[in-house]
């Protein structure tokens, strides 16, 4: 009704960051009266950053259903890119499949912002990662172990997200200027990017050959015998008309022969 406001946008990500240490039914208690309130989920997206997969999973837990229900927008996707790869933590994985299957478009366009952004200064960002800051900071190297782990996830489903040419053209851009290391690490997904770099390719190798096969097609253009051959066709067809009139003289002269024996 409006009546009664328990959360504020200025304070309620600290509130919810306290609300860790909590049990967990108080937890899910305090996730509910959070999300009766009308606060852009962007407000406590910064949460991520203090969520460990082994020791907070009812905020995970929450925020994961609450991340299904949003349309992905450039800070939320870097906030859960940002997240460290660990094979039990699936929490990346799974809203990243989600989004992809609802929102692909969108996600591919962010992610190759966040490519393009992080390959443009890997070494500057991967000094920050030994500065005393406690912000997480994203780096190359973890947006390509959350996109491998994805086209993993994805790779029994019928999803087309891995063929968009957004994500082809941005891991095109990485290949080009990532060392051998990282090259070797994600081969398989490096893969997809040389097998559109070949489709695209081939079309530019036939347009180039079709100008020179097009002046013989036109100097062999002769055989554009279909009118010829249905005109000759007809002619034929003609003349075959006219012959029977010819046997009709002939019989008009056998018959005046006979009628001379007699």
């Amino acid at each position: 009704m409006g009546n009664l406001v328990m959360f504020r946008k200025d304070s309620v990500l600290n509130i919810l960051i306290q609300s860790l240490e909590w049990e967990t039914f108080e937890q899910y208690s305090t996730w509910q009266l959070f999300l009766a309130h009308s606060i852009p989920l962007e407000t406590i997206i910064p949460i991520l950053q203090h969520l460990k997969y082994k020791e907070h999973p009812e905020a995970l837990s929450c925020l994961l259903l609450q991340l299904r229900r949003e349309k992905p927008s450039e800070e939320m996707v870097k906030m859960v890119l940002s997240r460290p790869c660990h094979p039990e933590d699936q929490f990346t994985t799974s809203i990243l499949r989600h989004w992809a299957s609802k929102y692909d478009d969108t996600l591919g366009e962010h992610i190759k912002a966040q490519l393009i952004k992080n390959n443009n200064q890997p070494r500057k960002r991967q000094s920050l990662r030994s500065s005393s800051s406690k912000m997480a900071q994203l780096t190359l190297e973890q947006i390509l172990e959350h996109l491998d782990n994805l086209r993993l996830s994805l790779s029994n489903m019928k999803n087309n997200f891995f063929t968009q040419t957004p994500i082809l053209q941005a891991l095109q851009h990485v290949q080009a200027s990532c060392d051998e290391a990282h090259k070797m690490r994600f081969s398989d997904l490096f893969a997809l990017a040389e097998e559109y770099e070949d489709s695209q390719a081939k079309p530019l190798k036939s347009r180039r050959k079709a100008p020179a096969s097009s002046p013989r097609s036109k100097k062999g253009a002769a055989p554009p015998t279909n009118n010829e051959e249905e005109s000759a066709s007809s002619s034929a067809s003609e003349e075959e008309d006219s012959k029977p009139k010819a046997p009709k003289r002939k019989r008009k002269g056998s018959s005046a022969v006979g009628s001379d024996s007699d």
